[in-house]
C-alpha cells in the first residue's frame, strides 16, 4: 500500500514540478516522457528499503548491454528481478531474495531483443493508468546499450503493453515487455 502512495505522489509532483512530455493518452492510460534523472529518483523511493533491491540495481548498472525488468506485485514474495546480459552468452537469471533461476530464451527471443536494443531511441517513460487489476503492481525497465541507459520505464499500476499507442519507441518497449514476461512464468 506504502508503494501506491508513493506513486501517486510521485505523480502529483512529477505533473507539477516537472516539465514533461505527453505522449500517449486514453481514457484509461497516460505515458509521460520525463527527465531520467528525475524518474530514476522516483523509481529509487521504491526499491531503496531493501539492501537486496540496491544490490541488483547496482549489479545491472556494471552491465554493458542489457535488460532488467524489475516487478513487484502485491500478495507476491517480494520483488522479482530479470536481469539479461547480452555481452555474458546472453545471460539471463530471474532473481528473488532467496533464490535466483536461470532463464533460457529461445534463439528467436534473443535475436529480436538484440535488434530491438539496437534501434530504441534514448528516452525515460512514466507511465500511469487509473484503472488498476484489483492490486498494486509495480514495474520497472531498464535497458542499458553501449554502457549507457537508454530505456527507463516505469509504470506503478498497470503492465505496460496494455498501453495502444503508435509511438514506434512505446511498441518496441512493449515487445521487450512481452518477451520478458513470457520467459518470467516459464
Amino acid at each position: 500500500m506504502k508503494k501506491v502512495i508513493g506513486a501517486l505522489i510521485f505523480f502529483i509532483i512529477l505533473n507539477g514540478c516537472v516539465t514533461q512530455k505527453e505522449l500517449v493518452h486514453n481514457n484509461e492510460c497516460s505515458v509521460l516522457i520525463a527527465p531520467p534523472e528525475d524518474l530514476a529518483l522516483s523509481y529509487k523511493a521504491f526499491y531503496s528499503s531493501s539492501n537486496f533491491n540496491i544490490n541488483q540495481f547496482e549489479d545491472f548498472d556494471k552491465i554493458k548491454n542489457g535488460i532488467l525488468m524489475y516487478r513487484w506485485i502485491e500478495g507476491v514474495q517480494g520483488s522479482t528481478f530479470m536481469i539479461v546480459d547480452f555481452d555474458k552468452g546472453f545471460n539471463a537469471v530471474k532473481t528473488r531474495e532467496n533464490s535466483t533461476e536461470a532463464i533460457i530464451f529461445s534463439l528467436e527471443e534473443k535475436m529480436r531483443l538484440k535488434n530491438i536494443l539496437e534501434i530504441l531511441k534514448k528516452e525515460s517513460y512514466y507511465q500511469n493508468c487509473v484503472r488498476d487489476h484489483g492490486h498494486a503492481s509495480l514495474y520497472i525497465l531498464v535497458i542499458r546499450y553501449n554502457n549507457e541507459k537508454i530505456i527507463q520505464y516505469y509504470s506503478p499500476m498497470n503492465h505496460p503493453y496494455e498501453i495502444k499507442t503508435s509511438d514506434n519507441n512505446i511498441k518496441l518497449i512493449q515487445d521487450v515487455f512481452e518477451i520478458m514476461d513470457r520467459n518470467y512464468y516459464k
